[in-house]
């Protein structure tokens, strides 16, 4: 099959019979045109693309979007959106999904090797790896204290220094002051499993030589439950945020029982025109709302209540710090205004319930201020919006358009057919049943948003890591063939809108751009609709392949086709500090706009506070909403 999808990717010169025989082997996924008679004079003869995908499955294969789906009306205390009026999706709760746990196989299967990492400049010859000694898996029972010592050595006569990645709650590395630490922790009910515990050494002479060890920990439960402490519930941490003073903030929080009760929250701090209520949809999860007139920093306590022994109790304190309005001014115009001079547009990939977080009030005025694009980063997703057959999720999308109306923003659908955060039914559905569910989706999808979102990443990451089509859900249950399909459903559903292709790692050389050129020409022989390429750009400070991006911007354009910059952020690497990661930023908005074919710029986010490769502080305004020197390269690079 696969020889035969490759011979019709192209035009071909064959006789008509050898044309009916590769449509018959794709199944006639594709319409053939021959030559107009029986001979065999060699007549050119192109494979055409589908003239219909025809009906839909009828009866459907699930449930189509129904009024029981429709988000209600979400009163203004659980959000800071006002005066916008925001939706909440009805009913209980989706469950999140649930990470894969570890088995009593895994465990039998022995400790986990160490992982060492070699710094490029470091010879192990002379220098020996630091390691840990005499460290294993544990068992232990819930209840009982486990106590596992860390003892770091170095061939070379140093001491090394180590460092935990994270404590389970409850848990503690203490310092012995002899070169060791103790790893203490109480497990409880909601321990019971297979947990795993990683702490990393330090090599004296350089830190970023490194040996990581994880031990697992298995935790049963005793004879007699009963025997387990009860203690008491404490605060989910949570992370400190900035925001605007005279912004309503939202604040979720929530406690956690090890032992598996419900906790409840009081609040203790005095919040003039506060709200503290329980959430209507998560019962875990406590809203407070408040809105802030003084400046500085602002510890709000919070008494956390065990509800088997209501005497158990543990006190948390949040912290926000607020700023005054003039802190949030920013020098020369605003991006939005500069690209729309340029005739392109600047975006940016809005955070889930933007508006449920703290610093809602700021992130929303700055986003609407400097930008005229946005795509959802996660609430479009299949597994967002459809996680079970016939269960709709709508909310966050519909809030998100509600709120670029409101600011003169347009929408970037992203993305409908990708390969993470599929739902689980389909994962598991028949392959034979996939095409259906995929033109089903698409088809409610963009039916709901078809006057308000005209630009769709129709296909995300197709390619493969290496090259080649990715061996994707879609992939395994159509073939080559899912992209047709998925494009081609899309323009029936939308003849107006833009239908991307998006990808990473296709802007500069290697067997990813190659594949994707190949592809590109396959589609056009075959009159797919296609209208752009997206283009991800996740770089380092380390980047310069800028005429690469150049070359491959060209090679789109050169096929007729639309260049968006999807998803771009700049992430410290090494040494580099903020002046580098500017002049990476300047140079890759100065190649899209002397691009006539490219139209748009968005970065992934646009604040650190919730940038995915926050570690590496990837974006132009830090986790404090103030602007870093790439804002003021990005306007230079706009403006000049």
């Amino acid at each position: 099959m696969k020889d035969w999808i490759k011979f019709i990717h192209s035009p071909v010169t064959c006789s008509r019979a050898c044309v009916i025989v590769a449509c018959v082997s794709l199944l006639i996924v594709t319409g053939c045109s021959g030559s107009g008679d029986d001979d065999t004079n060699n007549e050119d003869t192109t494979i055409g693309a589908l003239t219909s995908l025809g009906p839909l499955p009828n009866p459907s294969l699930t449930e189509a979007p129904s009024a029981d789906d429709e988000p209600i009306p979400e009163p203004g205390i659980f959000n800071t959106a006002s005066p916008l009026q925001l939706v909440r999706n009805p009913g209980p709760r989706i469950p999140q999904p649930i990470e894969v746990e570890l088995t009593d196989a895994d465990f039998a299967a022995g400790p986990l090797p160490a992982i060492v990492s070699i710094p490029d400049d470091l010879d192990p010859a002379n220098n020996a790896a630091p390691r840990f000694e005499n460290l294993n898996d544990v068992e232990v029972v819930a209840g009982e204290l486990l106590e596992v010592l860390y003892k770091p050595v170095d061939d070379d006569g140093d001491l090394p220094g180590m460092f935990p990645e994270e404590l389970p709650v409850g848990g503690s590395f203490d310092d012995n002051l002899d070169g060791t630490k103790t790893f203490r922790w109480q497990p409880l009910q909601m321990d019971v499993g297979i947990n795993e515990f990683t702490v990393t050494a330090l090599d004296f002479r350089n830190n970023q030589y490194r040996t990581t060890r994880t031990i697992r920990i298995k935790v049963t439960l005793p004879e007699d439950p009963s025997s387990i402490p009860n203690v008491a519930p404490t605060l989910d941490p949570f992370v400190p945020h900035t925001v605007r003073r005279n912004d309503p903030v939202v604040l979720e929080l929530k406690g956690i029982d090890l032992n598996g009760t419900l906790a409840t929250l009081e609040l203790l701090s005095d919040l003039p025109g506060s709200s503290f209520v329980q959430h209507p949809r998560f019962e875990e999860i406590y809203t407070l709302q408040f809105t802030p007139t003084t400046v500085g920093p602002l510890d709000i306590d919070v008494l956390v209540r065990d509800t088997v022994d209501t005497s158990l109790t543990s006190i948390g304190t949040v912290t926000v710090d607020v700023l005054a309005e003039s802190d949030f001014n920013r020098n020369g115009q605003r991006l939005r205004d500069l690209a729309a001079a340029r005739n392109i547009k600047f975006g940016f990939a809005a955070l889930p319930f933007f508006y449920h977080r703290p610093d809602g009030g700021i992130y929303a005025a700055i986003a609407a201020e400097e930008f005229n694009l946005v795509s959802p980063e996660s609430s479009m997703k299949m597994a967002t919006v459809n996680p079970f057959p016939g269960r709709y999720e709508f909310a966050d999308v519909d809030n998100l358009v509600a709120y670029a109306k409101q600011n003169d923003i347009e929408v970037h659908g992203h993305p409908i057919v990708w390969h993470r955060q599929v739902p689980d039914w389909i994962l598991n559905a028949e392959p034979t049943s996939l095409q259906g569910h995929m033109r089903e989706y698409i088809v409610r999808l963009m039916n709901r948003y078809k006057d308000d979102v005209k630009l769709w990443d129709v296909v995300n990451e197709p390619i493969g890591d290496n090259g080649g089509y990715r061996e994707s859900v879609w992939y395994k249950g159509m073939g080559e063939r899912y992209l047709d399909i998925a494009f081609q459903q899309a323009r029936e559903q939308d003849p107006e809108a833009t239908l991307v292709l998006n990808d990473f790692d296709i802007a500069i050389n290697g067997p990813k751009a190659d594949t994707l050129f190949n592809m590109i020409d396959s589609l056009q022989a075959r009159n797919i609709p296609l209208d752009a390429i997206g283009f991800q750009l996740h770089v380092f400070t380390s980047f310069d392949q800028f005429e690469e991006v150049r070359s491959n911007f060209q090679k789109v354009a050169d096929r007729d086709l639309d260049i968006y910059i999807t998803e771009l952020d700049v992430a410290l690497n090494g040494e580099d500090g903020f002046d580098k990661q500017a002049q990476v930023y300047r140079s890759i908005v100065e190649i899209c706009l002397e691009q006539p074919r490219c139209k748009a710029i968005q970065t992934w986010g646009f604040t650190d506070q919730y940038s995915f490769r926050e570690v590496f502080t990837p974006l132009f305004f830090g986790k404090d909403y103030q602007p870093k020197p790439a804002y003021t390269a990005i306007q230079n690079a706009l403006e000049n």
